[in-house]
């Protein structure tokens, strides 16, 4: 059971952010893209195979047979392991109070939890857990839970953790926004560096009330990674350089386009059409001539 709003501490760091709020700070980025995407597939298990017949039965859908059988089948856990791998050993200095998992497409298989798997992993006891049914914003709701956590709970290093997964029992969205084309996950390590302060540089509402602020904060931004639901979107002309997600990966898209960034300030938007959010977040991006890596 978790709290719906992080408890207050009793010893606050004292370090604020400029007035007006300030924005998380990326450390580093692991990135992980498993190179046989076809991948060679699993043998028929009968036991697994009919509790997804009965699940299929419940909500008036069918299992995709040897479409399933034969596709990657690397559950969320595998993909998030990936990413840590990626983003490397951590200090205990360095390791994160909290950690978010943030997902769209549901996992097919549940004998481990990821947010499980992250604390087991992490050193230290963060906190651990996950964010979906947000659609392609659950990265964004993700970080904004666990900046608030830090905020209220004296802390400094906060863990996010992205996946994208392909292989479902169940038929899924074609195209459009919600497909998935390829297995693919995202760690990002941040820091809080605002103590109390609010976080700036986000929102997240109906588009038409989202866009302003969305465009206010592009005016400083060095980089604006966009999501495919912003293709089509007239006037966000960035001061910087802008990245357009890939499509097929709802979550990890706009935060893969970081990868290999420059540094300094960059603002990651998306929009969900079905839902008709637009979220929009800003980082603090380390310099160094690699970029994010």
């Amino acid at each position: 059971m978790f709290r719906t709003a992080a408890p207050r501490s009793g010893a606050l760091p004292t370090t604020a952010g400029p007035a007006g709020g300030a924005v998380p700070r990326l450390l580093r980025a692991g990135w992980y893209t498993p190179v046989d995407q076809d991948g060679p597939g699993r043998a028929p298990r009968p036991e697994v195979e009919e509790v997804h017949r009965h699940a299929a039965e419940l909500y008036g859908t069918r299992v995709l047979g040897e479409e399933f059988t034969h596709s990657p089948q690397r559950p969320t856990p595998r993909l998030a392991a990936g990413a840590l791998d990626a983003l490397g050993p951590l200090a205990p200095d360095e390791a994160p109070q909290v950690a978010v998992l943030a997902y769209t497409t549901p996992d097919f298989e549940h004998t481990t939890l990821t947010a499980s798997l992250l604390q087991h992993r992490l050193p230290g006891e963060p906190l651990c857990f996950a964010v979906s049914d947000q659609g392609v914003l659950s990265p964004f709701t993700a970080l904004r839970v666990a900046v608030e956590y830090a905020r209220r709970s004296a802390w400094t290093r906060l863990l996010l953790v992205v996946v994208d997964q392909s292989s479902q029992p169940y038929p899924g969205p074609a195209s459009g926004q919600y497909a998935v084309r390829q297995d693919s996950a995202a760690a990002l390590l941040l820091a809080w560096d605002g103590g109390t302060s609010p976080v700036a540089g986000t929102g997240q509402g109906p588009a038409e009330r989202a866009l302003p602020a969305l465009r206010a904060d592009l005016a400083q931004a060095r980089l604006f990674a966009a999501g495919t639901g912003l293709a089509s979107t007239p006037g966000l002309a960035p001061a910087g350089t802008r990245r357009d997600a890939e499509p097929g990966l709802p979550c990890t898209g706009v935060w893969s386009a970081l990868r290999g960034a420059p540094g300094g300030r960059a603002v990651l938007a998306d929009h969900d059409h079905e839902l008709d959010r637009l979220a929009h977040c800003t980082l603090d991006l380390p310099t160094g001539k690699d970029g994010v890596r």
